[in-house]
Formats: structure tokens, C-alpha cells, sequence
């Protein structure tokens, strides 16, 4: 299962962003190393990030946002992805073509 993730951070105290960003980083690079991030993209002037990750259930995509050292310093939006091709053949279904 791929979910695209809209990450924007809320206004933190520099004090707090010191601390947290650096974790932030090397918890994303962990992420990568493991496979569970497929693309990752800062959002210019926005302090955010676009993220793809690949889970293997709803439950991997609860801890994975829940571990973030941003988590309670971030709002965000998930959004579940599907190949073109998948969708293609749902909707030949849907319609009756086969």
C-alpha cells in the first residue's frame, strides 16, 4: 500500500526546532534506508514535506507517523495512491467492459 503524505510544520519556537529537526532528518534517512519512504520532497517556503511511503498495513503508516519527532508539531494530510493501471481496470469493472 502506497499513501502520499503532506507534511507542514507549525510555527515551534527556534529553541525546539534546534532539537527536533536534526531527529526529524535522521529519522527520515532510516526510513529511506528501510524502504518505506519512496520519494521524499522538502515544500519550498512552506517548512513541509511531500513523502510517498510504501506500508504494508495501516498499522506500519500509524507508527510510522506516529514515531515522527515532528508528530506533534505537524499537520498533515494522507492520501491513499493507486497505480493508473489499477484504477484503469476498477473502472472497466465498475462500467461492465472487461
Amino acid at each position: 500500500m502506497k499513501f502520499l503524505i503532506l507534511q507542514k510544520s507549525k510555527h515551534v519556537p527556534v529553541e525546539i526546532w534546534a532539537k527536533l529537526f536534526p531527529a526529524h532528518f535522521k529519522y527520515l534517512d532510516n526510513l529511506e534506508k528501510e524502504g518505506k519512504i519512496e520519494i521524499s520532497y522538502h515544500l519550498i517556503g512552506q517548512q513541509g514535506t511531500l513523502l510517498i511511503v510504501k506500508v504494508d498495513s495501516e498499522e506500519e503508516l500509524t507508527r510510522i507517523i506516529g514515531d515522527d519527532p515532528l508528530f506533534f508539531y505537524s499537520e498533515r494530510e494522507i492520501y491513499p495512491l493507486t497505480t493508473r493501471e489499477d484504477h484503469k481496470k476498477y473502472l472497466k469493472q465498475i462500467i461492465g467492459e472487461r
